[in-house]
């Protein structure tokens, strides 16, 4: 199988091989700059809630950092009113979607154009082997047929191993992007209630 890819990048599917090769590095990239990122957006929930509750009690604001959902609790109490704040904290959960769910939807992408490309390159690389068949002798055509076809068929099998681990990453991500957005989404809506409580 492997010997099979490695031929196709000099047989007549070769263009489409190597624009697969690179298409498998943009979704690489992808993959570990999403993964990095989701990481560094982690963050304990409850401990978050726990500062909030005591920065309420006295009286100050909460010291927060950077994360996606310590920016949305920031920007609600930047709001004295807490239904000010309640309307910037979705202002800002536009924002941290943005930054959670950035690039991800690439990589759907990528799992459909790997599998065209590598239809396309198997379907150009059978026309040329078929096209090389005239004026060449029987005996020799069967062979002919046999190499072209198979260096034909490892553009789409190429093309499929480009595609499947993009569209199990995409998978993967996606649904750590929709934790994430719904824990900031449901801590916010529990620091609301606080502060409306605190306020009577």
């Amino acid at each position: 199988m492997i010997r099979y890819l490695l031929d196709a990048f000099s047989g007549p599917a070769a263009p489409f091989m190597y624009a697969l090769l690179v298409i498998l590095a943009f979704a690489t990239a992808v993959c570990i700059e999403r993964v990095l990122t989701l990481w560094a957006c982690r963050v304990d929930a409850a401990a978050v809630l726990a500062k909030v509750k005591a920065a309420i009690a006295g009286g100050a604001p909460p010291a927060l950092g950077d994360t996606p959902l310590e920016r949305v609790l920031a920007a609600g109490f930047a709001e004295a009113d807490p239904d000010l704040g309640w309307e910037a904290m979705q202002a800002a959960a536009v924002d941290a979607e943005q930054r959670v769910r950035q690039r991800i939807p690439y990589l759907a992408a990528v799992a459909s154009i790997a599998t065209m490309v590598g239809l396309f390159g198997t379907v150009y690389g059978l026309i040329q082997a078929f096209g090389a068949m005239g004026g060449v002798a029987a005996a020799e055509r069967a062979a002919r047929l046999s190499e072209g076809s198979s260096t034909a068929m490892a553009a789409t099998a190429f093309g499929l191993f480009v595609a499947i681990p993009a569209l199990a990453a995409h998978s993967a991500l996606d649904g750590q992007a929709r934790g994430l957005l719904a824990q900031i989404e449901a801590t916010a809506g529990r620091v609301h209630v606080l502060r409306r409580g605190a306020q009577r």
